[in-house]
């Protein structure tokens, strides 16, 4: 089963309206359920609900043997939490889904380090979904020096601010 999650925030309609098409076309043929938020599209080819409480969310994620989401960092860190493949699609400013690009940003970064698959657009979904079958995160191993590292630059950058 691929869960497909949105977030609790706001609807995503254009990544709910992809996976829909995705799962009509036949390109998905696995079971799905949507977690899709307060959008105004509509799924017509897979079972949803618009908001999942916590318990029923983490259900939904354990279950499932993917994820399609955002590229929210709750979604991301959650999938990486569970070793779940994640596809993650970023919402974008020009179509008022954000208020700047920075998912673009994070998908981009976890991508590069192996951990998610990405779907800059909704015309490159079909192909990663295909891709998603396959997909394997790579383990993220914490990291904690270089977290102090750069705790420690910005703070010399803070002092020689001032």
């Amino acid at each position: 089963m691929i869960f497909l999650t949105v977030g609790a925030q706001f609807g995503f309609d254009r990544l709910v309206k992809a996976v829909d098409m995705c799962v009509e076309k036949g390109v998905i043929k696995d079971d799905l359920f949507a977690q899709v938020g307060n959008g105004r599209y509509i799924p017509r080819n897979f079972p949803f609900k618009p908001l999942l409480n916590s318990k029923q969310y983490g259900e939904q994620f354990a279950n499932a043997s993917a994820v399609i989401g955002h590229a929210g960092m709750g979604t991301i860190i959650t999938a990486l939490k569970m070793n779940k493949p994640l596809l993650a699609m970023p919402r974008l400013k020009e179509f008022g889904e954000v208020v700047n690009d920075h998912q673009i940003a994070i998908c981009r970064r976890f991508a590069a380090e192996g951990l998610l698959l990405p779907a800059y657009s909704e015309t490159e979904l079909p192909e990663r979904v295909v891709n998603l079958a396959e997909f394997v995160p790579l383990k993220r191993e914490p990291q904690p020096e270089k977290v102090f590292d750069r705790i420690r630059e910005f703070l010399k950058e803070l002092d020689r601010g001032l």
